[in-house]
């Protein structure tokens, strides 16, 4: 059996291979894998794999790991036809597929096992909390880590030079938006309400950190569970408290709910999120109310040259939604590819080296990285509901 066919497998199957796999190697001493590196190819061409991790479990629409992943293989396609050569060779991409199910043991098991396979890089994992996981195991085997999706600060701390995170970390995020908050925005009374999550918590305190510093006045800091929506309580605090602004750190479908309760209980705060809060049907508001302010990663997309031909031809390709995960995922495989090609080698401890130095300009922007492998001047779009349609406000960085 081929690791390569986990991309056709079911969530379960695909767990399943990996860990007999792992059990298969303790006991054996070989792999149910590729027996050679990507480089070990025969001699009229090479095969260079790329691992992309993220929670695929479940296809739903607030599954935003499927766009990830589509915009991966859309980025393999695409070098592909242009037929490159490294070290005098024909190479040939192909993107290896695994669901770790968000889950940080399975993201661990997930990572030995793109070593074992010989990657190049990986695209991923697509939670902090798992790329932190992975990133010691890819950093002992010089495997570059392009993580399209991970905003935790953390990620980049670990003081592995083989991490790359293509979006702003959640500290610049959070300064930004307690910025916004009094200098733009001109709240008086704020109330920070985080998801229960490591990556909502930091977003919350750094935020609430700033607000501070900046002279702002913080009157109400509270946590919900990020499954919970029951948001009865807490929101009847905000309403007492007379806040006339609430950052809220959920992200996807209880984002949404969140908003709805607030609407529901005459809660007139300013509601501020940030990227994960991001509605389905952007740029329609869907649910989300007027005055609602969002801040994303990323430019606006009219801005972006090639975005248009990307939207068309990824839409024709695939039918997950096309988010702004799918467009940082395509540069992150597009950056790795260029790192091997301006190597003239598939050796994936040169790519590191090279990803350091590079600046790459993508359909998102362009991306180069600090020595700890955070983004460097991360672009973000502040948008505004006006007339059931997220509007500009003002874009930041890139």
């Amino acid at each position: 059996m081929n690791f390569i066919c986990l991309r056709h497998m079911s969530a379960k199957q695909s767990v399943s291979f990996i860990v007999i796999s792992i059990f298969f190697a303790a006991c054996t001493g070989a792999f149910l894998l590729p027996v050679l590196p990507a480089h070990a190819q025969a001699s009229s061409g090479q095969t260079v794999l790329i691992g992309f991790a993220g929670g695929l479990g479940k296809k739903t629409q607030s599954n935003l790991s499927y766009s990830a992943r589509d915009g991966a293989q859309m980025a393999v396609d695409d070098a592909n036809q242009r037929k490159l050569q490294i070290g005098g060779r024909p190479v040939f991409f192909k993107l290896l597929v695994a669901d770790d199910q968000s889950d940080v043991n399975f993201a661990r098991v997930t990572a030995k096992s793109f070593v074992a396979s010989g990657v190049a890089g990986v695209i991923g994992h697509n939670t902090t909390d798992t790329s932190v996981a992975a990133a010691p195991i890819y950093a002992d085997a010089g495997i570059p880590q392009l993580s399209p999706t991970s905003t935790g600060r953390q990620f980049t701390q670990g003081g592995y030079r083989t991490a790359f995170q293509l979006l702003g970390h959640s500290d610049i995020t959070s300064i930004l938006l307690a910025k916004v908050s009094l200098d733009m925005l001109k709240a008086k009374r704020v109330a920070v309400i985080d998801n229960g999550t490591a990556l909502g918590a930091a977003l919350a305190e750094v935020f609430l950190r700033q607000v501070k510093q900046d002279g702002g006045l913080v009157v109400l800091r509270d946590t919900v569970n990020s499954k919970t929506s029951d948001f009865n309580g807490v929101l009847s605090r905000v309403k007492s408290e007379g806040a006339d602004l609430l950052f809220f750190t959920g992200v996807g479908p209880q984002a949404v709910a969140f908003s709805q309760h607030c609407q529901r209980l005459g809660v007139n705060s300013t509601l501020l999120l940030s990227g994960g809060a991001v509605n389905l049907e952007f740029p329609d508001s869907g649910p989300y109310p007027e005055g609602t302010h969002l801040l994303l990663h990323g430019l606006p997309v009219e801005s972006r040259p090639g975005y248009a031909q990307f939207e068309k031809a990824y839409s024709k390709k695939f039918d997950s939604p096309l988010t702004a995960y799918a467009m940082f995922s395509y540069d992150a495989v597009g950056m790795l590819i260029e790192a091997l090609r301006k190597n003239n080698s598939v050796d994936p401890k040169a790519a590191v080296e090279t990803l350091h130095n590079m600046q790459y300009k993508g359909i998102s922007g362009t991306v180069s990285f600090a020595v700890d492998g955070s983004q460097n001047n991360p672009p973000y779009t502040l948008y505004r509901i006006s007339q059931r349609k997220w509007q500009v406000v003002r874009t930041f960085g890139g």
